[in-house]
């Protein structure tokens, strides 16, 4: 994984000098940026042992009139154990968001559904869910912003009550991120994951940086590990991402 993951942090890194020059030309790095994009995202989620996610999730988003917006995401994934392997479609997520700015500041409110779509039980939640969010978002200046964000995860349906517990999770964020006005970007993202039913917590940290290649496209790369708590969902996880925006 090394090898694949080395040569594209310097890629970004290197790219970044000579990205598109504009204010603000990290563009859908903010929370609060409403855009038209369509991105691809390949991921590597590890736990312990030998299990692991591998999937490549396709994004498809839609503004509307800069204020509200719907988006939704489709994964194709690989589950890999100790006792196989598993290969087919995720859980698609369905959104619909509305957003409100005044001055430096973006409250941000979202409804996502998710569908129990996936072909292998391993590949999803077997759960038709509701997830509330809501977010804030604050601009320090052109090029700094800070945010939090809140989203629930609840159980509507449950297709598989014998085998799956029924979800009552929730994720709580602080983003920090600096956009520069040559194109590339860096994000600070700690979290907190707090599974409801069992009364377990999870600390979770993410690092992303990032470059626009040009006007309308962005590439970057996320780092996450496991910082600790009573609930291990997984140890550390890479996420790859390429973004087309369309004006």
């Amino acid at each position: 994984m090394k090898k694949i993951i080395l040569p594209i942090l310097a890629m970004i890194l290197s790219a970044a000098p000579n990205a598109y020059a504009a204010d603000n030309a990290a563009r859908g790095v903010n929370p609060a940026d409403n855009l038209t994009k369509i991105e691809l995202l390949p991921q590597l989620r590890a736990a312990a042992g030998d299990a692991s996610i591998t999937s490549l999730t396709l994004k498809v988003d839609r503004a509307i009139r800069r204020v509200f917006g719907v988006n939704m995401e489709l994964p194709l994934a690989r589950a890999s154990g100790p006792r196989g392997s598993d290969t087919g479609i995720g859980d698609l997520n369905l959104r619909a968001r509305a957003q409100h700015t005044w001055e430096q500041n973006t409250i941000i409110g979202a409804v996502e559904f998710v569908l129990p779509t996936a072909t292998e039980l391993t590949l999803g939640t077997d759960q038709f869910t509701f997830d509330p969010v809501v977010g804030y978002v604050y601009a320090f200046g052109k090029n700094l912003f800070g945010a939090v964000v809140a989203k629930q995860f609840i159980s509507l349906h449950n297709t598989n009550p014998d085998n799956i517990p029924d979800i009552n999770q929730g994720q709580y964020r602080i983003l920090v991120g600096y956009a520069s006005n040559n194109g590339w970007w860096a994000v600070a993202d700690p979290q907190v994951w707090i599974n409801y039913e069992t009364g377990r917590q999870e600390f979770l940290g993410e690092i992303e940086i990032g470059t626009m290649l040009n006007q309308t496209t962005g590439v970057w790369i996320r780092g996450g590990h496991r910082l600790g708590g009573n609930w291990r969902r997984g140890d550390w996880t890479v996420m790859m991402g390429i973004r087309f925006i369309r004006f």
